[in-house]
């Protein structure tokens, strides 16, 4: 069964050789590729400058080019937070402007107020902690800074498989859905549109920009009778596929 597998694969990752083995081949980010710098330094450059600002940039992983970006746009600092330093010592070393934070979860470990811009690609949705997370970045963020977030909302265990499975992490129920992928780099929180909002807005931000992308093939499904485990959701919640939002302290 399916979901036994899963399971099974959930529980077998935390095994430390094959957590070594699955590491190795374990890629986060868009792994230096210039046209995915160049996506992800335009979705930021809509809504704000990076001259003389206070920069950080929320678990990049690999894609340490994009911090380099907004260095070279005038960032007056730039700051990577990660859950481990993805990044070759040789690239550190070539770039000693570039400050880089291990944060495995929880209080992080720098000042209140501290940044102008926090900035986070495809990120939000692997959070374990949300709550936690959103009520740190509101803490370093100065008064007036500005957050910037794409978040995907899709199922990643079929990514980009089946257009069909577009949402098929939300078919489980929360603890069916934990067991099968908490420990894996699959995992989603599940969060939609609305929750993302109400968590923002729960820890004092203010919502500047929120614009969702819907998946019209979902939408259709779901209008021919499939689909049906995605009716419980709010109207605005039920195909949105990522959203994009910004937020300000």
């Amino acid at each position: 069964m399916p979901v036994i597998t899963e399971i099974a694969k959930n529980y077998l990752i935390k095994v430390p050789f094959v957590k070594k083995m699955a590491k190795k081949r374990h890629v986060t980010g868009f792994n230096q590729s210039a046209e995915g710098i160049q996506t992800i330094f335009d979705t930021y450059s809509r809504f704000t400058g990076f001259a003389d600002k206070q920069v950080i940039e929320l678990g990049p992983g690999h894609t340490w080019g994009v911090a380099k970006k907004i260095k070279e746009a005038g960032a007056a600092s730039v700051s990577i937070i990660d859950i481990e330093r993805y990044i070759p010592d040789t690239v550190m070393n070539e770039n000693p402007w570039l400050n880089y934070i291990i944060y495995p979860g929880g209080p992080m470990p720098l000042p209140a107020d501290q940044f102008d811009l926090v900035l986070s690609y495809t990120v939000y949705e692997h959070l374990r902690q949300p709550e936690t997370t959103i009520r740190e970045t509101f803490r370093i963020l100065k008064k007036g800074g500005l957050a910037i977030h794409l978040i995907d909302l899709g199922d990643h265990m079929h990514y980009g498989l089946d257009p069909a499975k577009q949402f098929n992490c939300l078919r489980y129920g929360k603890k069916t859905w934990e067991l099968m992928s908490r420990n894996r780099s699959i995992y989603v929180n599940r969060l939609r549109v609305s929750e993302w909002r109400d968590l923002h807005e729960k820890a004092g931000f203010g919502i500047v920009e929120e614009i969702p992308h819907i998946d019209e093939y979902s939408r259709e499904l779901f209008e021919k009778g499939q689909l049906q485990y995605l009716r419980p959701l709010r109207a605005e919640d039920r195909f949105a596929s990522n959203l994009l939002l910004v937020v300000r302290k």
